[in-house]
């Protein structure tokens, strides 16, 4: 009885921490929809394949790169 207890505990104990788990849920799911976080998903990939970030893509040529292939192979998509 007291697991199912446990969540609505935390809430009354802290609720701005709620609060502000969830806008910082909102934010990364708003930034995942609208493909803000595409160059941290490069990153972690190419750290992946590579084993380091050395030698990537720095922010400005990623996004010049992607909005290039984009133009290169139209797709359908909202813009």
């Amino acid at each position: 009885m007291s697991e199912t207890l446990a969540p609505l505990s935390r809430l009354v104990r802290d609720p701005w921490g709620s609060l502000r788990r969830g806008g910082a849920w909102l934010l990364w799911y708003l930034k995942e929809i609208m493909g803000e976080n595409a160059y941290i998903h490069y990153l972690e990939s190419y750290e992946r394949r590579h084993g380091t970030t050395e030698g990537a893509m720095g922010e400005k040529e990623f996004w010049r790169d992607l909005t290039d292939e984009q133009d290169r192979n139209p797709k359908v998509r909202c813009c």
